[in-house]
């Protein structure tokens, strides 16, 4: 298949994903088996999110710097991913913390707000890594990470608009703009892939990987890692699925 056409197959299903995911809880509660079941699948998408950023991103991030030949040696691609990492920290653990406490005090607009923020940060910068790809491979690998955690990214958000008791066609509005980030992030990544400067494309593509590597990296660990283990059952299945989604990156690091 064409990069171009799984680029655009790859926008109209990660638009259904996170519709699908985000408009759920408007309608109605997810059930106790549900939860149990989103649970599972969050674990299998920690263990793509860390091998996709440990075993593609970062490697393809180190061998753009190395292809662009410059005059020093120093490790930019691991400076940036922890750059990446840091500033979702940031956003999430100092802004987002300060935010809930003024939400408890009856601000409730105002996390929806800043987790909006967050997540479209995140969707934007995986795009861009979609969308400067060149390679079907390496593509299809940040496309499984992306669509695996796209639909439960957006059920957080709409769980959030739901208990802060958005009126329902903002919450509607709120999650379409989010389902939009992710493609929007891979049409800027393709708009670079045809600057007509090869160093300058090789130069933005290492970047984002990089980024790409910090944000992904912290998704898997402090994100979905660290909820889906908070709740005792299912310890073991968890870990299990969560290797199994690892080790699906790893098997899919042979060829790429």
């Amino acid at each position: 298949m064409n990069i171009l056409y799984f680029k655009i197959l790859s926008i109209v299903l990660i638009i259904l994903a996170g519709l699908t995911g985000g408009l759920f809880p408007l309608r109605k509660t997810l059930s106790q088996k549900g939860h149990q079941r989103l649970s599972l699948g969050n674990a299998f998408a920690g263990g793509i999110f860390l091998g996709a950023g440990l075993l593609h991103m970062l490697p393809d991030s180190i061998e753009n710097f190395d292809r662009l030949n410059l005059s020093f040696d120093y490790p930019f691609a691991a400076l940036i991913a922890g750059f990446g990492f840091l500033f979702v920290l940031m956003l999430e653990k100092v802004v987002v913390r300060e935010k809930e406490i003024s939400a408890l005090k009856g601000q409730d607009t105002v996390y929806p707000a800043v987790l909006f923020i967050v997540l479209a940060i995140h969707s934007i910068i995986a795009g861009m890594s979609l969308g400067l790809e060149t390679g079907l491979a390496s593509g299809i690998v940040i496309f499984i990470a992306i669509i695996a955690h796209k639909g439960s990214a957006a059920f957080a958000l709409g769980i959030s608009l739901v208990e802060a008791e958005i009126n329902k066609p903002k919450a509607i509005k709120t999650i379409f703009f989010f389902t939009l980030m992710t493609p929007l992030g891979i049409l800027i990544g393709s708009f670079f892939t045809n600057i007509e400067s090869n160093n300058t494309n090789i130069f933005f593509e290492a970047i984002f990987d990089a980024l790409a590597t910090g944000t992904f990296i912290y998704i898997a660990v402090l994100d979905i890692i660290n909820e889906v283990f908070e709740k005792a059952e299912n310890r073991w299945m968890k870990f299990s699925i969560l290797i199994i989604g690892f080790l699906l990156m790893a098997t899919i690091a042979v060829w790429t």
